[in-house]
């Protein structure tokens, strides 16, 4: 690849910063149960712990310490959660290395992050690893996914049940989830690359299931800094139900990905920015479509543990996909969305 004539930029920087950070946003969805009784059928057992993963943020309260290990880092989080009237709120900190906070009230996510100039990032787009989408599209034969049930161990003293979740292409990764028997909460799940290799490893070390949340604890304990990078939702939200946006990507994405979201953004030095989200059900990527200088040509690819970082300039624009995905994923997208990024900005309601 040639590398990108360009200035080094703040706002691909916060992305950067943003991807490293992204399991501790994805931990709520992933994080999920509910009281349910077991099902006879393997198959249906499947579907049934997934479902229950993804309906139970609604419904769960709890607190935990969690171990998250990739590559050759350990970082040990503690996660606040609760789920009420009001919504969905969360915090989720470190409590080794350098203080780092996720905020999270409903779909508005914040990440605090330290330094010599703290910064918060924020957006409207980055609360849920499974935006809208249904579980039966994950069980369906069109699926990407081959599941299957695998046993039973204990995490954090607890019985779990496991489920493996294998690709059916090189476009995402593979999973293997611990869910707690009588309620169905994820205590543990693994990520596993193309080549059956563990990426990254997240497991609750303790957990208390059904606490009693105050508004204190939901408190950051980090002060505000100016922020760096923010999503707002805009009206699109209609056209991705009836379909009339999806056709305009169907050959510029692998194939099982679906427009979750759309939502535009302003740097902190006033740029904006569209950005796309992608997901199949469970894997997901974000692109963002911005200006750039004419003459700056180029493409460049980055990984951070599961997650990459796809850059391509060119035509006066910057095409940025980032996700917790394969590197194949990120370029396939990447080179396909270059070629019809002016279109895409300039009619953003087709």
């Amino acid at each position: 690849m040639t590398r990108i004539q360009t200035q080094k930029r703040a706002l691909p920087g916060a992305r950067a910063m943003a991807g490293e950070f992204r399991f501790m946003r994805a931990v709520a969805v992933l994080l999920a149960g509910s009281l349910a009784s077991f099902s006879v059928q393997a198959e249906d057992d499947v579907q049934h712990w997934l479902d229950r993963m993804a309906r139970a943020i609604e419904t769960l309260d709890y607190r935990g310490t969690l171990v998250h290990v990739r590559e050759d880092r350990v970082d040990t989080l503690r996660i606040i959660h609760r789920a009420d009237e009001d919504g969905v709120r969360e915090r989720i900190y470190a409590i080794d290395g350098e203080p780092r906070e996720v905020l999270r009230d409903g779909n508005k996510v914040r990440c605090l992050l330290p330094g010599d100039q703290p910064q918060v990032l924020e957006s409207q787009l980055a609360g849920r690893l499974l935006p809208n989408l249904p579980i039966n599209r994950l069980t369906s034969p069109e699926s990407a996914y081959d599941m299957a049930m695998a046993g039973s161990e204990r995490v954090a003293g607890l019985a779990t049940r496991i489920v493996n979740i294998e690709p059916r292409d090189q476009y995402r990764y593979g999973y293997r989830f611990w869910l707690e028997e009588s309620t169905g909460m994820l205590l543990r799940y693994v990520l596993i690359d193309p080549d059956g290799r563990q990426l990254q490893q997240l497991s609750f070390a303790s957990i208390e299931l059904g606490a009693s949340i105050s508004d204190a604890e939901l408190a950051p304990a980090m002060i505000d800094a100016p922020k760096v990078l923010t999503t707002r939702l805009h009206d699109a939200e209609g056209q991705i139900r009836s379909g009339r946006r999806q056709e305009a990507f169907r050959d510029r994405v692998p194939d099982g990905f679906r427009l979750a979201n759309i939502g535009k953004g302003r740097s902190e030095n006033g740029e904006e920015f569209e950005h796309l989200l992608f997901s199949d059900g469970l894997a997901s990527f974000s692109i963002y479509i911005e200006q750039s200088a004419p003459d700056a040509i180029g493409s460049r690819i980055k990984a951070m543990g599961a997650v990459h970082v796809f850059t391509e300039q060119g035509e006066g624009r910057t095409v940025t996909v980032v996700g917790e995905v394969p590197a194949a994923t990120v370029e396939y997208v990447g080179q396909r969305f270059r070629r019809g990024a002016a279109e895409v900005s300039a009619r953003p309601n087709e």
